[in-house]
């Protein structure tokens, strides 16, 4: 029985043992407690980044500029609305009152019976009907309309309706290039801060680095294995480093506070962004490249209109020198009290043909040589807007090339400056390296981090100036 009870006793004794054992936590190192515990630790929950499809829509949104472009083609379709109502017929309405004294009833008897020795007297002349008006020509009030119709001007009105209506075209084609323009903007604004950010995180990478390897010099240091040189060596590149990082910094705030004011949010804002900078795959090609920018680019149709309404104000300065026809209708009514409404009050009304022709050829052919010079400068700059166009597609394209050929190349070297950083680490803690080869491997290190997120975010500028100057941004 004894020995049972022992057993039983052993046998719960190696229970517990082994539960304790398997409880405990394995004994690792530094370094990968340190990976566990993040591991193990739940992620921290971030503020969600602002992405740039939203900046995009929040710029289009808010921006100003964008309002001041709608209001410029409510602006010209006033304009067009103006030209056009010079087709219909105008009416003029007045009111005149007019007082005369040599019209009054007693001057008017009084030279009834006036001798004039010029000519006879009259003894018989009859005072009293001496005045046969009904309505007192002293003192008339007369309320006319004018109906005033154009029947030819030469095509003047025609060619003012056209220029305007083509401003409406040339102002609407405007808001969309305003649009492109500041989506390139939030685009160059959006990507230079992630630039930044990522600029940031490697001078933050290259001061944790040297600050261990200014730890691990000082210690060879303490047992004289270093001189104090090396020691002074790596304060100077870390010094270095801290300024690289307060450069990102500020970069950061100045694109933040670009982005900020593109999307009308106060300076203060602590905008967060999303960081999607991967490599997306090139899928522009000459000669596409060039096709697509001509049948896109609204520069070229702005230039188009430019040279139509040109024409516009050749043919209006033109009809000047012909003569130009309207007809009048007037209809009054005349009474010798203010109220023209009155009975007694009297109506009148005619018809007249007005024909008109200015005679100031001089000043007026010069006006259409004028325009006509004016039509020969915008058909040129027309031309050249497209020259400009091509040599910008070319210049955006060879950008985008050299961006996207830098990050394979920067890629390949920050694999390269890495291994060649840890070897070289390795090599100092044998003390077979020199403390140099340590401190050079770790700059171009960081160089060729900073290279690597330049090139593959300017890619993404480069691409989007690209897309700019096809027309094709949206």
């Amino acid at each position: 029985m004894d020995r049972i009870k022992c057993s039983i006793i052993l046998v719960l004794v190696l229970v517990a043992i082994t539960s304790v054992v398997t409880a405990a936590p394995p004994i690792v190192s530094g370094v990968e407690a340190q990976n566990s515990d993040q591991r193990i630790r739940p992620p921290q929950r971030r503020q969600p980044g602002l992405d740039l499809n939203q900046a995009v829509s929040i710029a289009l949104t808010r921006n100003l500029r964008m309002s001041d472009a709608r209001l410029a083609i409510v602006e010209e379709e006033s304009k067009r609305r103006s030209a056009f109502s010079d087709f219909f017929p105008s009416l003029d309405l007045s009111y005149t009152a007019v007082a005369d004294k040599y019209k009054q009833s007693s001057t008017v008897s009084g030279f009834a019976v006036a001798h004039d020795a010029r000519r006879f007297y009259h003894p018989q002349a009859n005072p009293i009907n001496a005045y046969p008006y009904r309505i007192d020509p002293y003192r008339t009030f007369t309320l006319a309309a004018t109906l005033t119709q154009p029947v030819y001007t030469g095509g003047k009105l025609l060619s003012n309706y056209k220029y305007y209506r083509l401003g409406v075209d040339y102002s609407e084609l405007d808001y969309s290039v305003e649009r492109q323009n500041l989506i390139l903007e939030v685009y160059e604004a959006y990507y230079q801060m992630m630039k930044a950010e990522k600029l940031l995180e490697v001078a933050n990478q290259s001061i944790v680095a040297l600050e261990s390897l200014r730890n691990q010099t000082l210690e060879f240091y303490k047992a004289g294995v270093v001189p104090k040189v090396d020691v002074l060596s790596t304060e100077g590149q870390l010094a270095n480093a801290r300024i690289q990082r307060t450069q990102s910094l500020t970069n950061i705030a100045t694109y933040r506070a670009d982005l900020n004011n593109l999307l009308r949010y106060p300076q203060d804002v602590p905008l967060q962004i999303v960081q999607d900078y991967e490599q997306r795959p090139n899928q522009y090609q000459p000669p596409q490249i060039f096709a697509t920018a001509v049948t896109n680019r609204l520069e070229i149709r702005q230039a188009n209109i430019t040279v139509a309404q040109a024409m516009a104000l050749v043919r209006a300065a033109e009809a000047d020198l012909i003569p130009q026809v309207q007809l009048q209708v007037q209809g009054s009514r005349t009474n010798d009290d203010w109220n023209p409404f009155d009975p007694e009050a009297i109506n009148d009304w005619k018809i007249s043909g007005l024909v008109s022709w200015g005679f100031n050829m001089f000043r007026t052919r010069e006006t259409v040589r004028e325009n006509r010079a004016l039509q020969g400068r915008a058909f040129v700059n027309r031309e050249q807007e497209v020259e400009n166009i091509l040599k910008g597609v070319q210049q955006a394209y060879l950008d985008m090339k050299r961006a996207e050929s830098n990050i394979a190349d920067n890629r390949k070297a920050v694999i390269f400056r890495r291994e060649n950083f840890r070897i070289n680490q390795e090599r100092y803690k044998e003390q077979v390296a020199t403390y140099t080869e340590v401190l050079d491997a770790q700059r171009e290190l960081s160089q060729a981090q900073g290279d690597y997120f330049t090139s593959l975010i300017n890619f993404r500028i480069n691409t989007a100036i690209l897309e700019r100057q096809m027309g094709v941004l949206r």
